[in-house]
Formats: C-alpha cells, sequence, structure tokens
C-alpha cells in the first residue's frame, strides 16, 4: 500500500532565529487602526500546551493521559505534554499489527517505537522525521550521551546514503540479557550452579524427576523452558557462540568474516542440544505454544527451573514467584560451557531504534525532541527512574520510597530512561531497595546479584545496529520465517538434523547471498 505522507513544512528552509519566531507567534502587533495610532496592543492569550500522542510498550494497563499526572510532570518541567491510548502489547505482536494500522491509514503517532524493523519501510517513505540538524539544539542531553559511534551506526539506516538520523537507538553499557537458575530448587535436589554443559543437562534431569518446587508434586516441574517462535531461551544458543537476541539470530564474525548466525555450524551444534533437550523433556514441550502470557504464568507459578530474560526484569519475576513460593531465590546462570565453543551472551549497543518522530511537522518534532531530552537529562534522572510523586513513590523521612500498591492504578512511566549504564542500574537499585519493606528488600538483592553475576559474558557483536534495509527485497528472510521453520522442526524431531543443510542452501538460495554481501559491505563501512 502506497501511502502519502504529510511533506516537511517550510520551517526546515528558514534560518534558525525566523523559525523560532514563526514557531512562537511571537510577531510585534501592529497599531489599531481606530487607536489614533497608539499601541494598545490586545491583552495577549497563554500558549496554548502542546500534546504529543506516544506509544511503547505499556509497564501497566494505566497509559497516560493528557490530564494525568504523569503529563503534568511534562508539562511543568517542559512545557510539553504526552498522553497515549492502551495498546495491548502481547510479546510485541499487538502492539505493531495496531501500529501497522495506524501506518496504514498515514495517522502516525507522534513519537512512537518502531518494532520488527519497520522503521526502515517508514524511512524510505519520508514517514519519519529528519531529526539530524534539530537533534543538537533540541535534545543535547540526546545527542552527547550517545557515542558518536553508535550516531554512526544509526546514520547507516538512511537507505539515501546521505547519513541522515531517523531514529533515536536504545542505548545500553551493560550486559543487559542474561540466563536465571531456581537456587532453592538446586537446594532441594542437592546440587550446585552448573559451570558447564554436562553439569547443566544433569542439574535439569533432577528438576525433571525431582520435586524441585518443593509443592509435594515430583511431576509438574519444567527444568528449562522458553516461548513460541524459540524465544527467550538464549542461552542454549549462547553456550554454543551464536549470536542471538530474543530468540532472533543475529551477525557476527565467524571464520573471520561477518556471518548470519542462523547458517553457521554453531548452530547446528546448538540445535542438535536443544533437540536432545526437548526429546527427553527437559525442555518444556509446550515452548512453541507459549506464547507471552502462557510463560510468564509458568515463571510466576513456579514451575520453571531455567530461563533467560532480562538481568533487570528479575525483580519482577522474583515478587511474583515469591507469592506462590516463600523460598524463591533466582541466581545468575551465565553461560554453561561447551568443549569446542567459546559461549557468550549477545550484547548490542543499540538494542534496538527506541524512538522515532513522525514526519508531521516542525512544531511536532521539536516538542517530541523536549521531551525526549527531558528523559535524557541526568539531572532528571530520579524523576524518570520514580515516576510521580504520590503515584509512583512517597517520600518519607526525606527519602524517596516506592510505593507498592496495584501497578494497574499507576500510569506507566513513558520516558523510562533508554540511555542505560550501570550507572542508572545502580542509582534504581539504591531507590528501590531505600525504599523497599524489609521483607521485599530480598527481591531487589537477588536481582541486583544477578546483574553483576552475568556481566562478564556478555560480548557486543560485530552486527551491532545493522540496518534492517540490508533485507530489503527479502521480506521472508528479513521476518526469519524460514529459520524459524527449520529451527522449530528440528528441536521437536519433526525434521532430522540433516535438514540444517538444506536449509543453508535454501536461505542462501532465497537471497541470502545478496543480503550477506550488503552487511558485510555495511560492515567494511562501518569500519572505516
Amino acid at each position: 500500500m502506497n501511502v502519502k505522507w504529510r511533506s516537511r513544512t517550510p520551517y526546515l528552509l528558514l534560518s534558525a532565529g525566523v523559525a523560532v519566531t514563526l514557531l512562537s507567534g511571537c510577531g510585534g502587533n501592529e497599531p489599531s487602526a481606530d487607536s489614533g495610532g497608539s499601541s494598545n496592543a490586545p491583552e495577549s492569550k497563554p500558549a496554548e500546551t502542546p500534546y504529543i500522542e506516544l506509544w511503547r510498550n505499556l509497564d501497566t494497563p494505566l497509559a497516560a493521559e493528557k490530564d494525568g499526572p504523569y503529563s503534568k510532570m511534562l508539562i511543568k518541567d517542559t512545557g510539553v505534554g504526552l498522553y497515549m491510548p492502551y495498546v495491548t502489547w502481547n510479546g510485541g505482536s499487538a502492539y505493531v499489527q495496531k501500529l501497522n494500522t495506524r501506518i496504514a491509514s498515514g495517522e502516525l503517532p507522534d513519537l512512537f517505537m518502531p518494532w520488527q524493523g519497520n522503521e526502515a519501510s517508514l524511512i524510505k517513505q519520508d514517514a519519519l522525521a529528519d531529526l539530524t540538524d534539530l537533534l543538537p539544539q533540541y535534545a543535547p542531553n540526546v545527542w552527547k550521551r550517545i557515542p558518536e559511534e553508535v550516531w554512526n551506526v544509526v546514520r547507516t539506516a538512511d537507505s539515501s546514503g546521505k547519513g541522515r538520523i531517523y531514529y533515536v537507538p536504545a542505548v545500553q553499557t551493560y550486559t543487559h540479557y542474561g540466563a536465571f537458575i531456581r537456587k532453592d530448587w538446586l537446594d532441594r535436589v542437592g546440587m550446585g550452579v552448573p559451570k558447564t554443559k554436562d553439569e547443566y543437562v544433569e542439574v535439569l534431569k533432577a528438576f525433571r524427576d525431582k520435586d524441585a518446587n518443593g509443592n509435594g508434586d515430583p511431576n509438574d516441574e519444567l527444568p528449562v523452558s522458553g516461548r513460541e517462535q524459540g524465544r527467550w531461551m538464549d542461552h542454549l544458543f549462547a553456550m554454543y557462540g551464536v549470536a542471538m537476541l530474543e530468540g532472533m539470530p543475529m551477525w557476527d564474525i565467524y571464520d573471520g568474516k561477518l556471518t548470519y548466525s542462523a547458517i553457521t555450524p554453531n548452530m547446528k551444534s546448538a540445535l542438535e542440544f536443544i533437540q536432545y533437550l526437548y526429546k527427553e523433556k527437559l525442555l518444556d514441550n509446550e515452548t512453541f505454544l507459549n506464547k507471552a502470557d502462557v510463560f510468564q504464568s509458568k515463571v510466576y507459578n513456579d514451575k520453571i527451573g531455567s530461563w533467560f530474560h532480562l538481568n533487570t526484569g528479575a525483580s519482577q519475576r522474583i515478587e511474583n514467584i515469591a507469592k506462590v513460593n516463600k523460598d524463591v531465590h533466582l541466581v545468575a546462570l551465565g553461560v554453561p560451557q561447551v568443549d569446542g565453543f567459546k559461549g557468550f551472551i549477545t550484547n548490542t549497543q543499540i538494542n534496538r531504534p527506541q524512538w522515532v518522530i513522525a514526519n508531521k511537522n516542525e512544531k511536532t518534532t521539536i516538542n517530541a525532541l523536549k521531551l525526549l531530552d527531558w528523559s535524557a537529562n541526568l539531572d532528571n534522572l530520579d524523576k524518570v527512574l520514580l515516576g510521580v510523586e504520590g503515584m509512583h513513590y512517597e517520600i518519607k523521612d526525606g527519602v524517596p520510597s516506592v510505593l507498592t500498591g496495584d501497578p494497574d492504578k499507576k500510569e506507566t512511566r513513558m520516558l523510562a530512561s533508554y540511555i542505560t549504564g550501570m550507572d542508572e542500574i545502580n542509582r534504581q537499585s539504591q531507590l528501590q531497595i531505600t525504599g523497599a519493606a524489609a521483607d521485599k528488600k530480598f527481591i531487589y538483592e537477588q536481582r541486583d546479584k544477578i546483574v553483576e553475576t552475568n556481566q562478564p559474558f556478555g560480548k557486543n557483536i560485530a552486527g551491532d545496529g545493522m540496518p534492517a534495509s540490508i533485507f530489503d527485497g527479502y521480506s521472508d528472510l528479513k521476518n526469519q520465517s524460514m529459520y524459524q521453520e527449520y529451527m522449530t522442526k528440528i528441536i521437536i524431531g519433526e525434521w532430522p538434523l540433516s535438514k540444517f543443510d538444506e536449509f543453508v542452501d535454501k536461505w542462501n538460495k532465497s537471497g541470502g547471498t545478496e543480503v550477506t554481501k550488503r552487511a558485510q559491505e555495511w560492515y567494511q563501512q562501518m569500519k572505516k
């Protein structure tokens, strides 16, 4: 579908000074015609507050309203408010479906999080604002805090080759993901945290055969689990040196060349191992049926012994499991060693494009940038992390204390930090632990230990920030449907491992050879 987008306004052609005058409406008043030349100008009206419609994944069903507490806080600090309709997330599938409906109608939200690489096609359609010249002026904190090498990667997403900036990335300078294991389960079966693949397999067998969760039923434990499309079981691939991000194969250096990890010998060995786990019922046999809510429910209901997810998200898991099993103790698994392979957790400084701004007019772009700058300003770090006083936290004895009431009654902190390092992580932990009730502090202490332990296992991959445009013309390869079909059927035993070689050949012949050429050219460009 060809969508007609609003063209960029003439403001972009004007000098900065003239543009500001036009935007603010502050031109001089002419004398009244019947005042005898006197300058009795009419009383000026207060400026109307601009609002930005923002879309992203929600923490709670309570989104942000124009007159809500979160928007009012931003208006006070920036002069710009925001709002967001409730948009279901469901692992991103429901969100992108609704977002694509808005894209097809030509009525994009002002500021939104792109998903599944749809920013690439939007850039080509001139649907996204060019941020190159406006970022340094209206979002200086964003501009300065994101390293120059990251901006250089972002520029490669401009398919015109002009190196313009069309998105603000989520930047992480720490190991964001990690594998977890239930220490309380290990204690019940008399075992320690496994360090090697063989030790891990023995632990999983004990989880399968014994009453590891201590509820009296030795048959309701799932040793390790994941989600549909092979998501959130990255550590099973990572053990074999497969670059993987939330179940999606990435690009890294193999045999001295930038290569799609899905077609490497490392992947074949990983699939052989995971096929064995599935056959032995060590991997949850419903893994490829588990939607996001089902997977989460299994974790929360004390059924899964090991899984992969966000390190900082461990606190949410621990808190919910504790409602079922008060003895929950979650620890970092790291990456169990496999002979002949160098395992790692995939790190990307550019986790993904975090924010894009619809190409509507310069005023909308500037107002959206003001909001992004507010959230990137370290002077506002506590507000970004805590949210609104009275809704998200309260002050006790001069110290912020996070409120623990019903989360569904709290507006989502829409502008959560998207430039994150250990400074942000440590400050967030300090705020949470300081304000936590005594019987809740163990949640954050366990989480912090997980974050710390998993840090050394991360490795920055060579394909960090690669633009989705390398897949132009090859949508089947971009959405990884071929990989997912072969991966799933091999793991569940419907196809033999030998079918992997067929997959590699088919992938290359279906456009993979051309995509690889583009990826390697991009990589060489980045190295200059």
